[in-house]
């Protein structure tokens, strides 16, 4: 048994890892200082690079970086289902 529980963060990191489709990669976390917010991107890494915006790409915000990297989670576990998420 593990002595040390992981933090809210890892936890929520580890939801994300395993909510990640094949194939995609997510960005680190980026807190935005003018916004208040935090973002990160995801997208399909298996789709061919063009100059512009992906067709499969996500961008998740949120005040915090744990609940950032949990909505990427709920985000992401949405696209591996086939539904674009709301």
């Amino acid at each position: 048994m593990d002595d040390h529980p992981a933090t809210d963060l890892e936890a929520a990191w580890s939801e994300l890892h395993d909510a990640m489709p094949s194939g995609w990669f997510v960005g680190r976390s980026n807190f935005r200082h003018d916004l208040d917010t935090c973002e990160q991107y995801a997208f399909d890494a298996a789709e061919k690079a063009v100059n512009g915006k992906r067709s499969r790409e996500w961008t998740a915000v949120a005040p915090t970086e744990v609940a950032l990297v949990r909505e990427m989670a709920r985000c992401l576990r949405e696209l591996a289902a086939g539904r674009w998420p709301r």
